[in-house]
């Protein structure tokens, strides 16, 4: 078994409702050396629970501008917060997340694989064959 580092954090993050209001959702970050591109955001309201895999690199470049073009996009909103959208084949989601709580957890995952470096954690021959088998 392969030794595999990874980082996690805890977030609330605020759903905007059609209606404008708030509502808070327990959000679960996760990040693995393995996977040095993405990070995993699980969603928990009540007993429901939604995971979604988000650029790493998307989620540090929309903290400082608009970034993302497909199903994830995030954009900052004042100086405090980000505005973080999910969008599927039947659903959209709109969430306001504290910046600074995204930025500390993007410093962390830096720790364990620095920007620029993933390729020398991610083994593409090994990835291709999982996909070929």
């Amino acid at each position: 078994m392969t030794n595999v580092t990874r980082v996690g954090a805890e977030s609330v993050f605020a759903f905007i409702a059609p209606s404008g209001r708030p509502m808070p959702v327990e959000v679960e970050l996760g990040y693995r050396a393995d996977d040095p591109h993405a990070v995993t955001m699980t969603f928990r309201m009540g007993r429901q629970e939604t995971v979604w895999l988000v650029s790493r690199d998307l989620l540090a470049d929309g903290l400082i501008t608009s970034a993302g073009a497909g199903d994830v996009r995030l954009r900052p909103h004042n100086s405090t917060t980000a505005v973080l959208e999910l969008q599927s084949d039947v659903s959209h989601a709109v969430f306001h997340v504290r910046s600074s709580e995204l930025q500390e957890f993007l410093n962390s995952t830096y720790d364990v694989v620095a920007p620029g470096h993933e390729t020398d954690h991610f083994d593409f021959d090994v990835e291709l064959r999982k996909l070929l088998d």
